[in-house]
């Protein structure tokens, strides 16, 4: 059975009975009545529910707060007793994009599973920039060009972009000679890398921005290397999602010589005063791995 605490932190970090039941793989009946039960113990009101969501009382915001410290405490005695005892244990929450997720920071992890069996691993792979306080996050794998100052940011590798469209598309329409002869091409745009609709390069002048009327946008790389593969225009993607539609000559690369700001892969987690061994852990493993 879930701990009465451990119910009312996923609440108030999920803010709501139901997204905090989908975290703790379990029902909303059953987290409404561990608070219910909760709050008869401790003969107090810890929340206002409403509708849409639910609020602390201030005698919420009271034990919640005290309740965090005390729990960021127990997992550092508890990490302590596992560094002396040599073997890595306890869970750890990872996050990362989908498409680097499935092609690469899969096998990654299954390696460190095999080394640390005692560790316990959710991998939440979403495009959207996870709050890690909030959610509970450890380690987040982020691509992108800058990241929260909030946050401990380690960065990785660069991640060079490439202009690509199908042969059939560069033999009806022409290849582009210039960056501004991209304006008279369809754009296919990755709306992750930049929710502008703009594509940046880097020429002697410095950083050059080009505006785009993009005829198809979408935060998925994989929809947009299927659809340039399908003939319907030019895009630009990081490496790693059009690396075997080019090998394979379903894509083809266009303005080789132009310099493309790289995107940079990074390694996030939250400023801790404690520092857990099996984060250190994983930190480093992911640094030493995903470098290659």
């Amino acid at each position: 059975m879930i701990d009465e605490r451990e119910v009312f932190l996923a609440v108030v970090s999920a803010q709501g009975f139901t997204a905090a039941a989908h975290k703790l793989n379990t029902t909303p009946a059953a987290v409404s009545r561990r608070i219910k039960a909760l709050e008869e113990r401790l003969g107090i009101r810890l929340l206002q529910r409403t509708t849409r969501k639910v609020h602390l009382t201030s005698a919420g915001e009271s034990y919640y707060g005290n309740l965090q410290r005390l729990m960021h405490e127990l997992h550092c005695v508890e990490d302590a007793l596992s560094e002396a005892s040599g073997k890595l244990s306890g869970a750890l929450k990872i996050a990362a994009p989908v498409s680097f997720g499935q092609r690469r920071l899969s096998r990654t992890l299954a390696q460190f599973a095999r080394a640390h069996p005692a560790i316990a691993i959710t991998l939440d792979l979403e495009d959207k920039q996870n709050d890690l306080i909030n959610e509970g996050i450890d380690v987040a794998v982020r691509i992108s060009h800058l990241l929260d100052s909030s946050l401990i940011a380690r960065p990785i590798a660069p991640i060079p972009k490439y202009i690509c469209a199908s042969p059939a598309y560069i033999e009806q329409m022409g290849a582009p000679r210039t960056i501004t002869d991209l304006l008279k091409h369809r754009c296919l745009h990755y709306s992750v890398i930049s929710e502008r609709e703009e594509w940046k390069f880097k020429t002697s002048k410095g950083e050059q921005s080009l505006s785009i009327k993009p005829d198809y946008c979408s935060n998925n790389g994989d929809v947009l290397a299927e659809m340039a593969c399908e003939g319907l225009g030019l895009t630009i993607l990081p490496s790693f999602l059009v690396e075997d539609q080019l090998s394979s000559g379903k894509l083809v690369r266009v303005l080789k010589s132009t310099d493309i700001t790289p995107l940079t892969l990074f390694v996030v987690y939250p400023s801790r005063r404690h520092l857990s061994a099996r984060i250190k852990a994983l930190v480093d493993y992911l640094i030493d791995e995903l470098n290659e």
